[in-house]
């Protein structure tokens, strides 16, 4: 099996993947949990990882690419030098041993007091802040600088990430 990156049009990842997988390809899209805020809410949305580009994979030898070029939702196939170049098969299986059965990258928390950290998910989505204390029951204890003053919040590991 060969793995290839594809670039997708704006917004088409979905339906380049779902045309793919028709076609016989093996399609991985890893995605990662982002927060928007949609009139006066926040909702949690899966979002590609690499914004307009999926890995198409196949074992099929030569590949059709005017067919895979032309499918619904792809943009084209990313070339080196004119050349279809595979992507390495470690990259892809180290990036699906992070993932779930959705495709959606698991967190790898090493984070200590001090560090400091960027909320990925909540009300307080986007805000740097420092870690004050970590809880045992997977949550911490964060600083938030909210005009000219600091705000103590709760928050789960899961939802900051180390910022470096």
């Amino acid at each position: 099996m060969h793995w290839y990156l594809l670039q997708t049009k704006p917004n088409a990842h979905v339906t380049a993947r779902d045309h793919l997988r028709r076609q016989g390809f093996d399609v991985f899209l890893p995605l990662i949990i982002k927060t928007v805020k949609k009139g006066s809410k926040f909702v949690e949305t899966a979002a590609p990882l690499f914004s307009g580009y999926l890995f198409m994979g196949t074992s099929i030898d030569p590949v059709p690419w005017k067919s895979v070029n032309g499918t619904r939702g792809v943009s084209k196939a990313v070339r080196l030098d004119g050349i279809y170049r595979p992507v390495s098969t470690d990259i892809i299986e180290g990036f699906q041993s992070r993932c779930d059965e959705q495709g959606v990258l698991k967190r790898l928390n090493n984070i200590v007091a001090a560090d400091r950290v960027k909320i990925e998910r909540g009300p307080f989505a986007e805000f740097i802040c420092t870690v004050e204390q970590i809880k045992d029951d997977r949550r911490a204890w964060v600083l938030i600088d909210m005009i000219c003053q600091q705000t103590k919040a709760d928050i789960s590991l899961d939802d900051i990430s180390k910022i470096n």
